[in-house]
């Protein structure tokens, strides 16, 4: 579970550079703005929603379309990917509002840590308790954030989007299936299944933690995700994902009816890396959802991520060796991993390139020759993939 945590905290850590965007008008400041949370949790620190909002430039009169940006666990909605996020939008004539989540940021009680309140111990008997609070503050708090949105005279209320990544993806799934509001939303790398991946209940079926699935329940996407079917959504997920296992979010994705998914054959900290290709995939989505044909998807672009392994490789003309390879092209999917691809990779004895199949998402089996060599030879890789 640790190590689950500090992986989930090291990929909030992270950022990319900024999508490009055609600049409509010049950009307005955005403003500090702060409202009581609807369903307070005690701790007047956090009991604040904070947003910053940052508003479209429009020519006069016309109203512009919203988005609401959900961040990863341990991240601010002030802090600068968001920011980038934000200005992104704007620079298309949309108005961005940035929600810092319960436990996060500025509304982070002394001496806390935000994962704490989102992920916890099976063993832990007020664990199941502390995260649906978590998760139902965080829902309450994008419906608040919601209204005041729609009270703006700029906004356009019938235009109102959002976008969630990791733990900000969770709730985004969470609120659309509970508040219809929000029109159309992309989520990258969340999925359902609360007990699994945030409390680790696989395999356990004790009488305790039947009962702290039964907790998060009411804040179980899988929940409400049969409600969300008329709006639409896309989702963004890893496919050698070990935070958000694939599995959870095909188990999601089925609820939903089979919306929208692009898979990147990369591993939640990977398509981290790649914010700025799911920032330009986000605002193509939706703003072809917005469109008079929607259902045009060919417009959005696939997310782009590096494919990057590190691990041991045995064959060529050694027994074992460390190796860091770059996947630069792949043909055929198995379970949305590349079936077979061409790599680029560095041994302690030197450049390489290979041809390879997966085996799985930590083993690929091909043949390979080193740069300086004459030899194309067998081998097989044992890495992670970032």
């Amino acid at each position: 579970m640790q190590s689950k945590v500090l992986l989930l905290l090291f990929c909030s850590a992270l950022s990319g550079p900024i999508v490009s965007a055609r600049s409509l008008m010049p950009q307005v400041a955005p403003r500090e703005v702060s409202l009581p949370s609807a369903a307070p949790s005690g701790i007047p620190v956090n009991d604040r929603v904070l947003f910053r909002y940052h508003p479209a430039s429009r020519p006069s009169g016309e109203k512009s379309p919203a988005v609401v940006l959900l961040h990863p666990l341990g991240g601010s909605g002030d802090d600068r990917r968001v920011d980038k996020f934000a200005r992104a939008l704007n620079r298309r004539g949309i108005a961005a509002l940035a929600l810092t989540l319960p436990y996060h940021g500025r509304r982070q009680p002394p001496n806390d840590a935000s994962f704490r309140h989102f992920t916890g111990d099976p063993d832990d008997a007020g664990a199941a308790e502390r995260v649906a609070q978590a998760f139902a503050q965080s829902a309450s708090d994008v419906g608040t954030v919601l209204t005041w949105l729609t009270q703006q005279p700029e906004v356009d209320a019938t235009r109102i989007g959002a976008a969630g990544v990791s733990l900000g993806a969770f709730v985004l799934h969470l609120v659309m299936g509970r508040d219809a509001r929000i029109r159309a939303g992309v989520a990258a790398l969340g999925a359902g299944n609360l007990a699994e991946i945030f409390l680790h209940t696989r395999g356990r079926k004790d009488v305790k933690t039947l009962r702290q699935i039964e907790t998060l329940r009411s804040v179980e996407p899988l929940t409400y995700a049969d409600r969300n079917r008329p709006r639409r959504v896309l989702m963004i997920q890893a496919a050698r994902d070990i935070v958000v296992p694939p599995r959870h979010a095909e188990q999601l994705w089925q609820a939903l009816g089979r919306p929208p998914i692009q898979w990147a054959d990369v591993n939640h900290v990977g398509l981290l890396l790649s914010l700025d290709s799911v920032i330009e995939t986000t605002i193509a989505y939706l703003e072809t959802a917005w469109s008079e044909t929607p259902d045009a998807l060919s417009r959005v672009p696939r997310v782009r991520a590096v494919t990057l392994k590190a691990g041991l490789m045995s064959g060529l003309d050694t027994v074992v060796t460390p190796a860091l390879q770059y996947q630069f092209f792949s043909l055929g999917t198995r379970h949305h991993m590349a079936l077979l691809h061409a790599n680029a990779g560095l041994g302690f004895r030197g450049p390489f390139v290979s041809v390879a199949a997966t085996v799985n998402r930590y083993i690929d089996v091909g043949v390979g020759r080193r740069v300086f060599g004459n030899d194309i030879r067998p081998y097989a890789s044992f890495h992670i993939v970032f």
